[in-house]
Order: structure tokens, then C-alpha cells, then sequence
């Protein structure tokens, strides 16, 4: 009994062990994911740049035929000047040019102030370009590293199977059946006892039961938590 005993701490050992490496492969996931969630921030962020950009290009052009549309009538108001031929005219004509120069100016300060908006996006544009890129080649690089990772442990996964199924023709079915059992509960379905104490609950075993685990003559169940008890010191290493 005390060799099935045995047995079955290292086939939690085992376990254990490969319980570990599916950890470490799942850990890899939230780095790929947190890399995606940075690159699709940035690819957005990069079609709100372009679509702000393209509506600055519109305005701008817009602008621009308002300013044309302007010096078209300060042209139209020097020819109607040179052939005034009364001080009345004259001077709504010249008011008329004044105004429209005001117009030319003002909105060309609109556009100087538009031009240096668009520049400023096409800097951020290119900003988040270069971020994007850097980020699309840490994730080339991550799943490089990761594909190499996991093949490693692929093989190890697959070593410690062959060493699991082994071990596992070594033990008694029922013990066997009763360990998977309590494993899809806790971990470490297999726990030392110390000093009369489950060292997976932490509570005191009765005292008959904690002698007859002693004895080594079965397979004893923690009363409280319901796990495989094993004393790993033999008989007397309470003595």
C-alpha cells in the first residue's frame, strides 16, 4: 500500500509538472492579445487622422476658391475704378474694394491657420505610422518567439504524457480512478499529513484515522477535505 502511496505523489508530481508548462503556454496569449489591442487602437486612431485630414483638405480647398472668388472682385473694382466718372461712384466702388481686401486678408490668415492644422495632422499621421509599425513588428517578432516557445513545450507536454501513462499503468485502477477524481476538484489531490494534520485543509485528522494512515495498510481519505492522505516518512517517522 505504501508503494501505491508513493506512486501516486509522483503522479501528481507529474501532473503537477504538466499543469505548469499549460500555464506558461496560456500566459502567452494576453502578450499577443495586449499587442493586437495597441495596434488596432493605433489603426483607428490612424483612419479618425485621415478622415480629419481629408475634411482639412475640402475646407481648405474651399477656402481657397473664397479667397480667388475675392481678388476676383478687387480685380473687377480696379477696372470699374479707372472708369468712374463721378465722385459717388467712386466711392462705393472704393468701399467696395476696401471691403473685399479686408475679406482677402481675413481669410487668408483662416488659411494660413488651416495649412498649419493640416501639417500638424500629416505629423500625426506620420507619428502613428511609425508607432504602428513598430508595433506590427514587436508582434512578428512575439509570435516568432512564442510559435518556438510553445513547440518547446509541445515536447515537453508530450514527454511528460508518455511518463504520465507509464507511471499511471504502475497504480491501481481504482486508486487511479479515485485520484482523477478528486484532482478535477483540487490540484493537489494527493497531500502529506504532518504532526496529525491534512496539510491540504490544514485540519486535524482524527486520531484512529491519522493511526491507521500510519500503519500504511490503506488508502485513507482526509475526512475534511476528502483528499488522498499519504504519509511520506513510513510508519514511524512520527516516533
Amino acid at each position: 500500500m505504501e508503494k501505491q502511496m508513493q506512486l501516486l505523489w509522483e503522479l501528481q508530481e507529474i501532473d503537477a509538472g504538466l499543469d505548469q508548462i499549460r500555464d506558461t503556454q496560456e500566459s502567452f496569449a494576453p502578450k499577443l492579445d495586449n499587442i493586437k489591442e495597441d495596434i488596432t487602437l493605433l489603426e483607428s486612431a490612424g483612419q479618425e487622422y485621415q478622415q480629419e485630414l481629408a475634411a482639412k483638405e475640402v475646407e481648405r480647398r474651399d477656402l481657397r476658391d473664397v479667397v480667388e472668388r475675392f481678388k476676383g472682385l478687387i480685380a473687377l473694382s480696379k477696372e470699374k475704378i479707372a472708369q468712374i466718372s463721378n465722385n459717388k461712384e467712386y466711392f462705393a466702388v472704393l468701399k467696395e474694394l476696401e471691403h473685399n481686401q479686408k475679406s482677402v486678408e481675413k481669410n487668408e490668415v483662416e488659411l494660413l491657420g488651416l495649412i498649419e492644422e493640416i501639417d500638424s495632422i500629416k505629423e500625426q499621421i506620420a507619428d502613428n505610422d511609425k508607432e504602428l509599425a513598430t508595433k506590427h513588428e514587436e508582434m512578428a517578432k512575439e509570435e516568432k518567439a512564442i510559435t518556438s516557445k510553445i513547440a518547446s513545450l509541445e515536447r515537453k507536454i508530450k514527454a511528460g504524457g508518455k511518463g504520465r501513462l507509464a507511471k499511471s499503468k504502475e497504480i491501481d485502477e481504482l486508486f487511479l480512478r479515485r485520484y482523477q477524481r478528486i484532482r478535477r476538484r483540487f490540484n493537489d489531490a494527493v497531500v502529506a499529513v504532518e504532526k496529525g494534520t491534512c496539510l491540504g485543509c490544514h485540519v486535524n485528522v482524527p486520531p484512529q484515522v491519522y493511526i491507521d494512515l500510519l500503519k500504511g495498510q490503506a488508502l485513507m481519505n482526509c475526512p475534511n477535505c476528502q483528499r488522498i492522505m499519504v504519509n511520506l516518512g513510513g510508519a514511524d517517522s512520527e516516533k
